[in-house]
């Protein structure tokens, strides 16, 4: 194939991606008669016992993830009110924005699955997680999907973790992708050696850490023309 294709995809991962993200995103979408690909967290974005839970360390991990200058945490994107609220009431997010997730499929986009229903616990201890819980979470998220949405073709894992039970639970539900990978080319996934009917597509513009490209470069204030210098010298 000759034709140099580009491809956007968001993650939505809180509930302020639908509340303020996704009206602009659309808006541009139209103009350009682009369609994009959003993959949704059917589950929860905050989870007040897992923050309490991690005790020191959870506690530690927090004040890094707020001093880190090169990302733009939660609370600034939504506002210590609104941080407070969605954390006490743990409402989820997928679950809240059906309507909505359903226009923007009418309109074209791709909606793929973020994830399982609880975004914390997958970013922080995903490898911690027994197979079976790790099983049980995900049948879960995948079946409020397919009932809205009908079956998922994409998939991609929260903070990029990911290992080869994820890999074989997106073969037995007849996925066509994932969206796991970090560099290099579309290739066959592979369990234990072995390929498996899906592929991975990497993604190959990010930021330091796997750091959203626009993210970065939002957090860190970069001057627009710079920006899209950056971004040209990776598409030469």
């Amino acid at each position: 194939m000759s034709e140099r294709l580009f491809c956007f995809r968001w993650d939505i991962d809180h509930r302020v991606c639908m509340t303020e993200g996704m009206p602009r995103i659309r808006s541009v979408c139209r103009d350009f008669g682009v369609p994009n690909t959003f993959f949704v967290n059917m589950g929860q974005s905050t989870n007040l016992k897992e923050w309490v839970a991690g005790g020191a360390r959870g506690v530690a991990r927090s004040k890094a993830k707020l001093a880190d200058k090169d990302a733009i945490h939660l609370i600034h994107k939504t506002g210590w009110p609104r941080f407070v609220l969605e954390t006490v009431l743990a409402r989820p997010v997928g679950l809240s924005f059906i309507p909505e997730l359903q226009a923007v499929q009418a309109e074209g986009h791709e909606l793929g699955l973020h994830g399982g229903m609880d975004h914390v616990v997958w970013s922080r201890r995903f490898h911690q997680l027994p197979d079976a819980v790790l099983e049980r979470d995900l049948d879960d998220s995948y079946g409020h999907f397919l009932r809205h949405f009908g079956r998922p073709t994409g998939f991609s894992s929260p903070g990029f973790y990911s290992d080869e039970r994820v890999m074989r639970w997106l073969d037995r539900h007849g996925f066509t992708y994932n969206g796991d990978g970090i560099g290099g080319e579309p290739h066959v996934a592979e369990a234990a050696g072995m390929p498996l009917r899906h592929w991975t597509i990497p993604v190959t513009l990010s930021g330091p850490r796997t750091i959203p490209f626009l993210e970065y470069h939002g957090a860190r204030g970069t001057p627009e023309r710079d920006v899209i210098a950056d971004l040209q010298s990776h598409l030469d």
